[in-house]
């Protein structure tokens, strides 16, 4: 596994000129500060490093998957893991930049929804504590929920709207996460929303830590992602019942998506059944595995034949209305696949209440050319 996958990264930032010089980044201005964004992977960095002002912001890293938690556990930790619930929703970073607090999704761009949001989501006397703290500091969270604009699939654990929960830290120019024990002194401190702590588990207790898994899966929790407490691999292991969920909700994308996106997901729940002790579900899950997969296409044939087109409608809530174009702006761009379009405004005395869809235009066509007979050759 690559430097670049196990850990952030925060190069020097002089490395951003050479990179806009040979067209892998970007310049632009936001909130009265020059932001440079690497617009691919270059050199072993990733596609996202943006460098706000004299600052670097650290990527932060995707996790490692296992498919067995024993298996997992036993090949990459020495010592006890710290297992924490991994919520369901986007990742975030939110650093100050001068007298401006920002929030950054994964590709390096500001996130307009989170920066509108952001009195909502964490109560600005604890953010002023914990930069007053950690000046230099970036949170690292997961925004989850039905009021979610990027993803169709609620997060039981963001209520009605959305909730943030802060998981990692990490500080501007450092390519390494907080040791964890420093990381939770500070977030308490702060009182900061924080993901679920489950414990402190080794092979000793792993059975303990099977059945906090098996109710985590009852309540519709994604799974947990296991950390050393300081340097070192994290993993992640998720829930079983989670892959029937994910198959179901991306079911009309099944012409787009590569058929790994859903062989994975059968893998993963039944080896996770099998070791969670629950093969006698393996028939349930199974069936509606696949029934949600085959309706889900269904209903996908349905609307294209009454609307040529397959969409997500999405219902979020905003503080400003010029954050509106802005999220919408944010979310077309660069996209040569996906067309957003607005449906609704309305103010509902607190906050903006916005409906828009989201088309997938590669889906669609192909689902109208073979609708129209078109030939495949396979």
């Amino acid at each position: 596994m690559s430097a670049r996958k196990r850990h952030p990264q925060a190069p020097e930032p002089a490395v951003f000129d050479r990179a806009l010089a040979e067209g892998r980044a970007e310049r632009f201005e936001h909130g009265g500060t020059e932001w440079v964004r690497l617009s691919e992977d270059w050199h072993g960095m990733p596609r996202g490093l943006v460098r706000v002002g004299g600052g670097v912001v650290p990527d932060y890293p995707h996790i490692a998957r296992v498919f067995s938690l024993e298996a997992g556990m036993r090949a990459n930790f020495s010592g006890p893991a710290h297992a924490e619930e991994k919520i369901d929703g986007y990742n975030v970073r939110i650093f100050r930049s001068g007298d401006v607090t920002a929030a950054v999704t994964r590709s390096g761009r500001p996130c307009p929804f989170t920066t509108d949001r952001l009195p909502d989501l964490i109560p600005p006397g604890s953010l002023e504590r914990f930069f007053r703290i950690m000046p230099d500091g970036v949170l690292c969270a997961e925004v989850a929920g039905p009021g979610n604009p990027y993803m169709d699939i609620p997060s039981p654990r963001g209520g009605d709207d959305v909730r943030l929960f802060v998981f990692d830290l990490l500080r501007l120019g450092e390519p390494d996460f907080l040791p964890l024990a420093e990381r939770d002194g500070i977030l308490d401190e702060a009182g900061l929303p924080q993901a679920p702590r489950l414990g402190v588990y080794d092979l000793s207790r792993l059975e303990a830590l099977k059945e906090r898994i098996r109710v985590l899966d009852t309540e519709g929790a994604e799974g947990v992602v296991l950390k050393p407490p300081g340097r070192g691999l994290r993993l992640k292991y998720v829930c079983p019942g989670i892959n029937v969920t994910d198959a179901g909700s991306e079911a009309a994308l099944e012409l787009e998506l590569p058929g790994e996106f859903y062989t994975q997901r059968l893998v993963r729940m039944v080896m996770a059944l099998r070791e969670l002790g629950q093969a006698q579900r393996i028939p349930e899950l199974g069936a509606r595995f696949g029934q949600d997969l085959a309706e889900g296409f269904s209903a996908a044939l349905d609307e294209v034949e009454a609307t040529g087109e397959i969409a997500q409608r999405y219902t979020v809530r905003l503080r400003e209305a010029a954050s509106i174009d802005a999220l919408l702006e944010h979310m077309g761009r660069g996209s040569r696949t996906i067309r957003v379009v607005e449906e609704s405004r309305a103010h509902d005395g607190r906050h903006w209440v916005v409906r828009f869809r989201k088309i997938f235009r590669r889906s669609s066509s192909r689902l109208g050319s073979l609708r129209r007979g078109a030939p495949v050759f396979d």
